[in-house]
């Protein structure tokens, strides 16, 4: 599980990263990016469906963060959004969606 100090928790931080952040894309996510301390939120809306796939795509999401924490740049804030066609998908898809627009938007580490 991703710690608590990693976590977007308030509602007026995530209006400052809507705000002041960039968007970038993927087939199954679209993430947020701003500068401040490392944290991150994580949102799947009922365009996305039920309480169960939501939450599912929430974890997902997480996980792929967690397993990632190393290789992100320190003092970024990033929203990850769960497309709707997150449905059905499986874990390595959205490891592969979600860090294409890391790559995207250069938060991550260089190799």
């Amino acid at each position: 599980m991703l710690q608590r100090k990693f976590r977007l928790r308030q509602k007026s931080l995530y209006r400052k990263v809507f705000a002041q952040g960039k968007s970038f894309s993927g087939k199954v996510v679209v993430i947020y990016v701003a500068e401040g301390p490392s944290r991150f939120g994580f949102i799947a809306s009922k365009k996305v469906g039920n309480a169960v796939v939501r939450n599912r795509a929430k974890r997902l999401m997480r996980e792929v963060i967690r397993l990632h924490l190393p290789e992100i740049k320190e003092n970024t804030q990033i929203i990850c959004i769960a497309r709707s066609s997150i449905k059905g998908v499986s874990y390595s898809q959205v490891e592969n969606s979600l860090l294409k627009s890391l790559y995207k938007a250069k938060v991550m580490k260089e190799r």
